[in-house]
């Protein structure tokens, strides 16, 4: 801290700057610079925060380095310099500034260790970064340090780290909304519904508007067929954040499992709007329109997907499906490029099939029913669906009378009974724009 001399009016500057009383609090400060022949430090050091707090970090600079001179042994007017310069973008001076600020700290500073990991992550040194987000933890950084640390474990790769900071965090402090919320989808995401669910109710508990978590509850929800209860986190989370495109996509694909099409395509609409760099927001609108049986439209938004995300087996499948309703001969190359970027992939590969039966290529078609097979058995939890799309392709082949001898004998059981959309009588909807 700034060592302010007795009997000055010291107090009464800081009393008005944490307060918000910064015109007052720049007229103190002069009238203690004119009476100290501009030797006050601490005036100084509070015009520099007030400078700093308007944005004017240039100027806040000046008032900083004012202070060092005056006393070149404290570190805080030194912290506030890199504090301005990392809000400048001049990462690498930060970090340097901070490196002397922690040389001269007399113990270990965890505000100085999380600034040094946060200057390293914008740097690009992520590992660099996860050590100085360590130190902090271990300096006593509490929640700060220990989601910091976890957060640059994730951009690294490393989930299970990630995962073990997160619960350190978790047992050693009192943590916040945000973090709850990061440590719940982030266990969502390594496979652990539970103790998700667990962190995002807590989240929630503790801040009913913090959409990251109602974004992830609503997910678990839809994954679980609870669509009405996944449409009352979707809307939550858009009354605290109303551009969020994320939970307008999300909104839309719930609206659109219940089947109220317009609704679903205003909010998907919406969040290509908002994201039009976004391809997943043109992927699942082209979806929606698809479903919509207006297949123009969805070619055009799953085309735009495609030239931001071009190695996404699912957009170019559902190109394929698209030109194949529109009766362009070009399906086939769509379908094929979709089982060259995902050949492991059972649903590509059985729709692949299915293209090849349609267009009485059996032999092909067969070809790719055992590759589906193949798949599906090497799976521990075979989808019950695909696997019964796969009897009914094997059925349709056998009735067309070709030799299914080289497929496997044990093919997965299949459970749910296919529903052939292209089968299904034509619903009340708008007609193509073509």
């Amino acid at each position: 801290m700034i060592d302010c001399p007795p009997g000055s009016r010291s107090w009464l500057l800081h009393a008005r700057y944490v307060r918000g009383e910064h015109t007052d609090c720049l007229e103190l400060a002069d009238d203690l610079q004119r009476a100290t022949q501009n030797n006050h430090k601490y005036a100084y050091f509070v015009k520099g925060l007030v400078l700093m707090d308007a944005g004017k970090y240039q100027e806040a600079l000046e008032r900083f380095h004012s202070c060092i001179r005056l006393q070149p042994q404290d570190p805080e007017p030194l912290k506030q310099v890199a504090k301005c310069l990392f809000h400048q973008n001049r990462y690498q001076l930060s970090l340097e500034a901070y490196l002397e600020a922690d040389k001269l700290s007399k113990h270990p500073d965890p505000e100085i260790y999380c600034a040094l990991a946060e200057c390293a992550c914008q740097l690009g040194d992520l590992a660099r970064g996860a050590e100085w987000a360590r130190a902090g933890v271990q300096a006593g950084g509490g929640e700060r340090a220990a989601s910091l640390q976890a957060r640059l474990l994730l951009a690294a790769g490393d989930i299970g780290a990630a995962l073990a900071a997160y619960d350190q965090a978790l047992a050693s402090d009192a943590c916040g909304a945000d973090t709850l919320a990061a440590a719940g989808a982030l266990r969502l995401r390594a496979g652990d519904p539970r103790r998700a669910f667990q962190l995002l109710g807590a989240a929630l508990a503790q801040q009913p508007t913090q959409h990251a978590a109602a974004l992830a509850l609503a997910a678990m929800m839809m994954q679980h067929r609870d669509l009405d209860a996944a449409l009352a986190r979707l809307k939550a989370a858009l009354t605290a954040h109303p551009t969020c495109v994320a939970a307008h996509a999300n909104l839309g694909l719930a609206l659109m499992a219940k089947k109220k099409y317009v609704a679903a395509l205003t909010c998907l609409q919406r969040a290509a709007s908002a994201a039009p760099l976004s391809w997943r927001a043109a992927h699942d609108l082209g979806l929606a329109l698809l479903v919509c049986r207006r297949p123009a439209s969805a070619f055009c938004r799953l085309a735009a997907a495609a030239a931001l995300h071009p190695s996404q087996p699912y957009t170019v499948l559902l190109i394929g499906v698209v030109l194949e309703r529109l009766g362009d001969n070009r399906a086939d190359s769509a379908y094929t490029r979709a089982a060259a970027l995902a050949p492991g992939d059972a649903l590509i590969r059985l729709n692949l099939a299915g293209r090849h039966a349609r267009a009485d290529r059996l032999m092909e078609a067969v070809e790719e029913a055992a590759a589906t097979a193949t798949l599906l058995q090497k799976e521990e939890k075979p989808d019950p669906h695909l696997a019964s799309m796969l009897a009914t392709l094997l059925a349709q082949l056998r009735a067309a009378g070709v030799e299914l001898s080289r497929l496997p004998t044990d093919i997965p059981a299949a459970d749910v009974a296919l529903v052939d959309t292209a089968a299904t009588p034509e619903e009340d909807m708008a007609a193509d724009e073509v």
